[in-house]
């Protein structure tokens, strides 16, 4: 049985090859196992004709089997399935009917065209249906021809007794029978296998997606997180160096942030924190720590202003605030990163007070990594360019539109310019988070909305809606 069942899966896979689909391969064990259980018919078939001596009559069903044998023994060395099968279906259908009209008739034979319908029920397994269609009129129009050459006699090469031509009946039906059970048997029976696999991957799919998800969300958390650190970072590195106190503050300062970066570093080895986690925010840290050390003149007036952006920065706490006053406290804290640049930033702020029940932390670092992208990405080092700051009130939303007349972002990387990783300088230090972590910020924090204006030509605009009032969660 073992050996059997290792014959029946190897011939089964005779067309099959590395890259065959499952619904390629059940197409090819279709029709091998139609030809060689039609084979088998017609070896039974001669054998019983040849024992009748008809050796003639004989020579048909096992001219069909020796030709199976050599059409399926092709299959094997070419894998041209199409061709095998066009010439499996051929001789399926017409040599039944020549056999017919060689025994003595449609009666005679006991209905032997019948076994042509194989070759009709197996093309709908693995042809288009205008094939099939062509095939079964071809059929039809011999099962016509039978009757008509039935009923004038033609077909009266040899007198087959009736007693002879109902056991050809039955054995016709039964045969018949027993292929198109077995046919369909392993066709429905393999279906349903594949379609229970096709569902077994789907749940391990939809698991996995779910576990990515989750996944993704918590990266997410843990970049915002970092992001916010870095930003602060940025903004305490500008104020050190417009703080006008001795230097001995500054280098305090410095060793501050120091520590801090040797706290990171001892949860690495702690293993209480995700590596890129913990490399994201270390480079931040180390680049805010440069910054400060390099940067020590900052005005004292910049000490109010940071006092609040750094509190609303490192916590999620909604508050009242005016939206424009904001964003001057948010610009004066940056006055370190144009100062050193040909960079005119200008504000064009509305009249109308924009009066903000949000989020002003996420405020914040939006402003900051758009203004700091638009440094590091619109302009060259020593490019002149200037930048605007807009604002506009609506009914529900205050309106900031941040525009520069730099270099533009081109069509490839505008149209995903909010993914993650998506930069257009990834061999200078572009880690293409920013963007991507200022959508989420205004999205999913404030509710509101960032595009890019694609109508924009002389430079680059980001469009954002943010609400007056929040939406909070209960």
């Amino acid at each position: 049985m073992i050996k059997i069942s290792k014959l029946i899966l190897f011939l089964s896979r005779l067309a099959d090859r590395a890259d065959t689909s499952q619904e390629e391969r059940l197409q090819h064990s279709f029709l091998i196992y139609m030809g060689l259980l039609m084979s088998v018919g017609g070896i039974l078939w001669g054998t019983i004709c040849f024992l009748s001596g008809l050796q003639t009559q004989a020579s048909i069903p096992f001219v069909y089997a020796i030709i199976t044998f050599i059409n399926f023994t092709y299959l094997y060395y070419s894998k041209n399935f199409k061709l095998v099968q066009f010439i499996q279906v051929l001789i399926s259908l017409l040599l039944p009917f020549f056999f017919q009209f060689a025994i003595g008739g449609f009666v005679a034979s006991g209905g032997v065209i019948w076994w042509s319908i194989l070759s009709i029920l197996a093309g709908f397994a693995f042809q288009h249906r205008q094939t099939t269609l062509k095939w079964f009129l071809i059929y039809l129009s011999l099962v016509i021809i039978s009757a008509v050459f039935d009923g004038a006699n033609i077909f009266k090469v040899v007198e087959v007794p009736k007693s002879i031509s109902i056991l050809f009946f039955a054995m016709n039906i039964t045969w018949i029978s027993i292929i198109i059970y077995t046919l369909f048997y392993y066709f429905v029976d393999s279906e349903l296998k594949f379609r229970h696999s096709l569902e077994v991957s789907e749940d391990k799919l939809k698991v996995a997606l779910k576990e990515n998800q989750e996944y993704l969300q918590i990266t997410q958390n843990q970049l915002i997180e970092s992001e916010k650190m870095s930003a602060l970072g940025n903004l305490v590195a500008g104020v050190a160096h417009e703080v006008n106190t001795p230097l001995g503050i500054s280098i305090t300062a410095a060793s501050i942030y120091d520590s801090k970066i040797k706290e990171l570093k001892s949860l690495i080895k702690d293993n209480t924190l995700s590596k890129s986690v913990l490399n994201n925010t270390l480079d931040s840290f180390e680049e805010a720590n440069t910054i400060l050390v390099k940067n020590l003149s900052r005005a004292a007036l910049l000490i109010k202003n940071f006092k609040q952006i750094s509190v609303d920065q490192t916590s999620d706490n909604i508050r009242d605030f005016e939206l424009n006053e904001y964003i001057k406290e948010i610009v004066f804290t940056l006055h370190n990163e144009f100062k050193h640049r040909p960079i005119e930033l200008s504000l064009e702020l509305c009249k109308e007070e924009l009066l903000m029940h949000s989020n002003p932390g996420a405020i914040s670092q939006v402003m900051v990594n758009i203004l700091q992208n638009t440094l590091f990405h619109a302009f060259d080092i020593k490019d002149e360019g200037k930048v605007v700051i807009e604002t506009k009130a609506y009914d529900k939303y205050a309106l900031i539109r941040v525009s520069d007349n730099g270099k533009g972002v081109n069509k490839e990387i505008s149209e995903k310019i909010f993914e993650p990783f998506v930069t257009s300088k990834p061999n200078t230090g572009g880690t293409g988070l920013g963007l991507s972590i200022t959508h989420a910020l205004i999205d999913e924090i404030l509710g509101g909305s960032i595009v890019l204006d694609h109508e924009y030509k002389n430079g680059t605009s980001f469009i954002i809606k943010i609400p007056y009032l929040i939406a909070q969660e209960d």
